[in-house]
């Protein structure tokens, strides 16, 4: 029980002091996963609202309090179940190429710790939008931070991880899309 109220202040912890926080994700064990695992699921939801909320122009905007909590609810779940498990796969695809060790798992928790900047979302939402973005850039960096200390990489080459990752998934999903579009005609 210790232990995983150890991962929750890292959880939090981890905008202050990135690097002690994906310094101990190095252990990637059984128990040790399993004591973050519940962390882990927050921060990506928490990711996953984030998204729904850049991405939901004015969708959310004239709904009552109840039906934008419940939108955002499912949203939330719904890009966290994407964002986490899609783009950690392309991570995962990507850091064993460039030389990084650990498991997939490993890969995917640091995506999600890296997400932490992101609770601040909805409030970021409310009262200027565009925080968004710079909340979004935040992660991003924090991903690059936790790749780095995690494989003890330079920046340079974690920051190439995050590209390549991105330029993989984004290839896939242009050529889902032309299939689909293909398969319509």
């Amino acid at each position: 029980m210790a232990a995983e109220l150890d991962w929750w202040r890292r959880g939090a912890g981890v905008i202050f002091r990135p690097r002690h926080v994906f310094g101990a994700l190095r252990d990637d064990s059984e128990g040790a996963a399993n004591e973050r695992q519940e962390v882990v699921v927050a921060l990506a939801f928490v990711g996953g609202v984030a998204a729904a909320l850049a991405t939901a122009g004015e969708a959310f905007e004239d709904l009552g309090v109840v039906e934008l909590l419940v939108g955002l609810f499912a949203a939330g779940f719904a890009y966290a179940f994407v964002g986490y498990w899609i783009v950690g796969w392309g991570l995962s695809f990507v850091v064993p190429r460039l030389g990084g060790t650990g498991s997939r798992r490993r890969t995917r928790h640091v995506l999600a710790f890296a997400l932490a900047p992101l609770v601040f979302a909805l409030v970021a939402w409310f009262v200027w939008p565009w925080l968004l973005v710079v909340l979004a850039s935040w992660s991003l960096a924090l991903l690059v931070v936790g790749l780095r200390v995690v494989h003890q990489w330079s920046y340079a080459r974690a920051t190439a991880a995050v590209a390549a990752a991105t330029v993989w998934l984004g290839a896939l999903a242009v050529g889902l899309v032309s299939l689909l579009a293909l398969l319509g005609r």
